[in-house]
Order: structure tokens, then sequence, then C-alpha cells
């Protein structure tokens, strides 16, 4: 049995982190760290039995714990995670694993001298439309893709909280964009050509200084074009997915349902999703063409942490490795700096 040591019990680790560790076979929630008396309170309510702890330092000193999770903002992600690692603790964090590149290869430097295990929680590998969508494309209905549009739009304004500010790694790019670039190298990596972004900023400086939008356009070498819309400004979603190519085209309505459900209690099950926000349509001879019923696959959050706790007792192999991570920083890098200079940014290998 591994023992986990969570820090963080604001959504992230309420929601999602807690309930899926404690399903998962391997692994016991021993403890949550927050610096909040009232989550704390929160955390012993929703299972019992749990120890709380109010500071970082309680948590890598104690031998019982083999395992940190870290849910909590952005910028802490590094030097907390080194700090963990250097305590000889396996570690988990949040995506997205941290700032920038530079901070990255620390961890994985740190992972690596201390022969312990690295992983991000990027749970939407198992969302249940991505997972449909990879299907779609590796029994190759579509042909050659041309184009992929993967967007996550919606209105109501800035985040709150550290979210809104980029000092802590607030913006939907970082965030909602961290877990879309890991999902476009899935599928086409191990990684893009050229990229380009455009930011808007059309929040209130008192309210936010993050980008109220991105337009990002990934290239790969074999050709596809990835494009990432990100923003709080639209009154009218674009489509989840849009897919156009050689033998057809593939669009997709609404957000996968399980954060949803988690947020209701449901954990750790498939959810299934209504079909009619699928739509796939194929070419036929001439200028013709039928419509294809695509039956949804359901996405299960909850094989990121039965993965971890296989990999730690098991020796299987670990789904979301540092280096893929590592790689999606670099992509997210040149977005960021596209989006400063409004210049193309070429990836080298």
């Amino acid at each position: 049995m591994v023992h986990v040591g969570l820090v963080g019990y604001g959504l992230g680790g309420k929601v999602f982190h807690a309930p899926l560790i404690h399903l998962a076979p391997e692994l016991n929630l021993l403890a949550v760290c927050s610096r909040t008396e009232e989550k704390r309170a929160q955390a012993k309510a929703d299972f019992e039995g749990i120890e709380t702890f109010d500071n970082y330092e309680a948590v890598l000193n104690d031998t019982r714990i083999n395992l940190v999770v870290l849910a909590t903002p952005h910028d802490t992600h590094a030097p907390m995670a080194i700090q963990a690692m250097d305590a000889g603790k396996h570690l988990v964090t949040d995506k997205i694993m941290c700032l920038n590149e530079s901070e990255g290869r620390a961890m994985i430097q740190a992972a690596e001298r201390n022969q312990v295990l690295l992983s991000v929680f990027q749970n939407r590998r198992w969302d249940g439309d991505f997972l449909t969508l990879k299907r779609i494309l590796d029994d190759g209905t579509l042909g050659e893709i041309y184009t992929i549009e993967s967007n996550i739009t919606a209105s109501g304004g800035p985040h709150r909280g550290w979210r809104a500010w980029k000092a802590h790694g607030g913006g939907r790019t970082i965030d909602w964009g961290a877990h879309l670039v890991d999902q476009a190298l899935q599928l086409f990596g191990p990684t893009v050509e050229l990229v380009f972004a455009d930011y808007q900023y059309r929040y209130s400086k008192a309210e936010s200084d993050v980008e109220s939008s991105s337009l990002i356009h990934l290239v790969f070498e074999n050709g596809v074009r990835f494009m990432i819309e990100l923003g709080s400004i639209w009154m009218f979603p674009k489509p989840r997915y849009h897919v156009r190519a050689e033998k057809g085209s593939f669009r997709k309505y609404g957000v996968d349902p399980q954060e949803a459900a988690m947020k209701l209690g449901t954990n750790g099950v498939a959810i299934p999703e209504d079909p009619a926000r699928y739509q796939m349509r194929i070419a036929g001879e001439g200028k013709g063409h039928r419509d294809v019923p695509v039956q949804p696959v359901a996405g299960c959050y909850r094989t990121y942490y039965d993965n971890i706790g296989a990999v730690l007792t098991d020796g299987e192999d670990l789904l979301v490795k540092p280096a893929e991570c590592l790689e999606a920083l670099r992509v997210i890098d040149a977005i960021v700096a596209s989006s400063e200079t409004g210049e193309v940014v070429r990836l080298n290998r």
C-alpha cells in the first residue's frame, strides 16, 4: 500500500485528486495538507480517519507518506515538487507541470537523482470525447487529417483567485491549454514544428492581467494543423472538436461530463455521453455525402491514479511520463513567446 499526502484542498484537491486517490486499490489517502482550517475540517468530513497538516514540512517529515500529490497554484509546483523529491517522496503534481521548460528540467533531474516517480495529472487524456476522436483517427475513417480545432470557449469574464494573475501561472492558455497541448501531442507528436499564437486582453487590469482569449496555431511534421482557441468572451461556444479531413469531417459539442459528475459526488465511473453531441459526415460519390452515427467512448479519470498505484507496487509502465510533459512545456513556452512577439516560432528538436 502506498500512503499519500495530498497538498491543497481547493477544487482540484477536493473534487479530483482526493476521490480518485481514495478509489485506487494500491493507494491510501493518509493525509491532507492545507493552511486553511476550514479546508482541513472539510477533508476530515469527507474521509473518515484522515489526518490533516497545516504546513508542508509536516508532510515531508512524515515517514509514512510515500507519495506527495500537489494540488496547489501553478507557480508552486516546481519548488514544492523538488523539495518533496529531495526528501525521498514520489511526486504527482496537478497540471500544468510547472511554469516553463527550465523548471521542468529541474524537476526531472530531481526525480532522477532521488530515484523517485514523477508524473503530472493529465486526466483529460481520459476524456470520453478525446478517446472517441482518437479511435476515429486510428481507424482511418476520415482518411488524411488536414486540420483539427480544439476549443474551450465560454462567457463569464476572468477567473477568480490566483488563476487571474500571471505571477501565479494563471490564464487559460496555461490552465486548459496544458490539457489541449498534451492531447495534440498524444495524437500527432512527439513535437510540433511551428507555433503561432495571438492573445487578446479585454479584462480590467484591476481584475486580471492574463489573456481574455488565445488563438493558437500548431503545425506538425505530418502537415496537420492543430488549432486551439481558449477564452471566456464567447456567448455561443465553439465546437469542442472540429476535424476536417480527406474523406469527411467530425464535430463534437460540449465538454466531457466527468467533471460535472464529480462535483456532484459521482466518482471513478465511466460516464456515458449523449451521441447527439457528435457528428460525422463522410464524402460519397460525386458531390454527395452521408452522415455516420458516432458511438462515444466513455471516459474514466480514475485510470490515472489506478496506474500510479500499479507503477509503484507492481512495476507497470507509467502512462503519463515526465518527458512527455516537458515536451508540452516546450510548446507552451513557444506559444507564450509567439504571443509576445507576434511572430511564428520554430521548434527545433
